[in-house]
């Protein structure tokens, strides 16, 4: 199966390492228009060919866009156009919020397209690769250009799954929600320590910690079984303390965060049914917008 990979960035870099150990896979191009990052694989990759434009691209099996969600039906449109590829050629793309059907609108002679979503943090392409065995990967697209990558990502470790692309940009949703909002959600944990007058440094220790004792609880039960603190046991006084302090600080973005996710964690403490329902009323109260 031979592979065009177009897009070198953190995500392109991380399935090129990935792909280029699957026995299975034979890498055509990696392509990019940064010769830097292609640079970075150089020594990392065996590749055909590590061209910047994709006129350029030798004929694949596939061609992989993995280039940033707005570029991908220009970035397919120049493809298409610059390479006559045959019928059983597979164009695909990465993005978990674009179905895969806008590749085949971009030129009707495109006759077989899929997705492929990995949900995973490639902040570090060597060691995302490293650790991608296990990786949930969300498929969509035409039957035989899905069941096809579904093969070769399974050689890699991956774990398959099929989206529905009416839905996909509310999946997408999913993992942004519980993926990129944690890293702003400690932050704001972070600075608020810091407000508090804690050494950021041991702010960023504290976190660690409880946040790990958090996942490894919410995964061995629930959400709502693991959780602990204030509104768990319905404490009215420990929440409007919380309120006062943070209007006293005058950060009003704070206090919204604080609430919206109040307002929901009232729902999980409901859930947990631990905490007396006329306390949980009360709080709700206080944390309504």
């Amino acid at each position: 199966m031979k592979i065009n990979i177009i897009g070198a960035g953190k995500a392109g870099a991380s399935l090129a390492i990935i792909l280029n150990k699957n026995p299975n896979v034979e890498l055509g191009a990696i392509c990019d228009c940064n010769s830097t990052q292609l640079s970075i694989l150089y020594d990392k990759i065996k590749a055909e060919d590590f061209v910047t434009s994709t006129e350029s691209l030798p004929k694949a099996d596939i061609n992989l866009i993995l280039t940033p969600d707005d570029l991908i039906i220009n970035t397919c449109n120049e493809i298409s156009k610059s390479m006559s590829s045959g019928k059983s050629t597979i164009f695909a793309h990465c993005s978990g919020a674009l179905p895969s059907s806008a590749l085949r609108d971009v030129n009707n002679n495109i006759q077989l397209v899929a997705s492929i979503h990995p949900i995973k943090s490639f902040a570090e392409p060597e060691k995302a690769a490293e650790t991608f065995a296990g990786t949930f990967c969300g498929f969509e697209g035409d039957e035989l250009a899905v069941n096809k990558l579904k093969d070769v990502f399974k050689q890699s470790g991956a774990n398959c799954f099929d989206i529905d692309p009416s839905k996909k940009a509310l999946y997408h949703a999913a993992a942004v929600l519980s993926c990129n909002y944690l890293n702003t959600l400690i932050e704001i944990g972070i600075s608020t320590y810091e407000k508090a007058g804690v050494n950021r440094d041991i702010a960023t220790r504290i976190i660690e910690t409880i946040s790990k004792d958090t996942l490894n609880n919410v995964f061995l039960s629930s959400p709502a079984d693991a959780l602990t603190g204030p509104i768990s046991r319905g404490d009215i006084a420990t929440i409007s303390k919380h309120l006062e302090a943070l209007s006293i600080e005058n950060d009003k973005h704070l206090l919204t965060v604080y609430k919206m996710l109040g307002l929901e964690t009232v729902s999980l403490s409901e859930n947990q049914g631990m905490a007396n329902p006329d306390d949980l009323n009360a709080i709700k109260n206080l944390l309504r917008l």
